[in-house]
């Protein structure tokens, strides 16, 4: 037997359909705050400059991403590897070209310290193979991490002297 649906039956369902996902909403909403609320957070102070970003991976594979970071960033308490930094001007360093791998604690008790960042420095390592010189260079964070990127369109450049005497010179290539 097929009834026929009336206003006032389209009506009514439609109310308790909207009633049942609007108390959905409110039990998921509270749940969300009660977990919030829940979770203790600790602190990570960042010593280093000019970060446009960073992404942390915590020791339950969860990633936190944070954007802007400057001074002091709230975590959630856990064990997180840094996993890749971008600087400004394109500068970027990920945690397999790092020595900076190692696990940082965050705890309620005490603020965990991550050094990362700017200022960079310039690193030459000069290695001789025969008569020829090989110079490769490096930009090294604060934390000793390794950054590669940034803008191509100016390589830097070397020279070499002999006591006082420029005997060459030239310029880095990418890659």
């Amino acid at each position: 037997m097929i009834f026929p649906q009336t206003a006032k039956l389209r009506f009514t369902s439609s109310l308790i359909t909207i009633l049942l996902f609007l108390g959905i909403g409110v039990c998921l909403c509270e749940a969300q705050e009660a977990l919030e609320q829940n979770s203790a957070a600790g602190e990570l102070n960042l010593q280093g400059e000019n970060i446009e970003y960073l992404v942390l991976i915590r020791k339950d594979g969860h990633k936190e991403i944070i954007s802007r970071p400057t001074g002091t960033v709230k975590l959630p308490v856990g064990e997180y590897r840094l996993q890749q930094v971008r600087l400004r001007g394109g500068y970027i360093c990920r945690s397999s070209r790092t020595p900076v791998s190692d696990w940082i604690i965050v705890a309620e008790s005490k603020p965990a310290v991550l050094k990362v960042g700017g200022p960079l420095k310039h690193s030459v390592r000069v290695q001789r193979q025969g008569r020829i010189l090989v110079l490769n260079y490096g930009l090294q964070g604060v934390g000793s991490e390794i950054y590669t990127g940034g803008d191509r369109s100016k390589p830097p450049t070397f020279t070499v002297y002999k006591c006082d005497k420029k005997i060459a010179s030239g310029k880095f290539e990418f890659g």
